[in-house]
């Protein structure tokens, strides 16, 4: 991991539009302050009848790894030192890519002084990573919610997606 004043911080999402039929995947890159550096969208991702068919039980993990995260993470200009997932799914990013990920969540307290406490997991072949990432995001987490950026990302896809963003005959970025 770098430098504090180097820190990259990749959120990474996805979303689902039109009943379901379609996901985007996003990727907010920020600095230590959660200020954005760069974003990233996908398409839309519109699995057909005959790949849900062939897929199974598989499409909901390939669409959202291999089809939009790791080509996301892949694409970015801004190296990260840490790649932030929400859904559990994108966590299985990790062997595709070069950079630690960690799934955060909101970490339950009885105490109300500690409001921006998040729980942090790994990949399952990655556990190593969880001390670094920990190290990385404790002095951020005093000062900055770590799911708020997620928000953003959130709002974005949405506006992505009603702008097709990506889509033939629709604007780019």
């Amino acid at each position: 991991m770098t430098e504090q004043t180097e820190v990259r911080l990749l959120f990474l999402d996805t979303a689902s539009f039109d009943d379901g039929v379609a996901i985007r995947g996003g990727a907010l890159i920020t600095d230590a302050d959660t200020k954005p550096y760069e974003f990233r969208c996908t398409s839309a991702v519109k699995p057909t009848a005959l790949q849900k068919m062939l897929y199974g039980d598989t499409l909901e993990s390939y669409v959202h790894v291999e089809l939009i995260g790791a080509p996301l993470i892949k694409a970015a200009k801004e190296l990260p030192s840490l790649v932030i997932v929400r859904n559990p799914l994108l966590l299985n990013v990790r062997p595709l890519i070069a950079f630690p990920v960690v799934l955060v969540s909101n970490q339950l307290s009885g105490s109300k002084d500690s409001v921006n406490l998040v729980s942090i997991k790994t990949h399952s072949k990655f556990p190593s990573e969880a001390q670094a990432a920990q190290d990385l995001l404790t002095p951020i987490m005093e000062h900055r919610n770590l799911l708020e950026p997620f928000e953003r990302l959130s709002i974005a896809l949405s506006e992505a997606h009603k702008q097709r963003i990506g889509d033939a005959g629709g604007a780019r970025v």
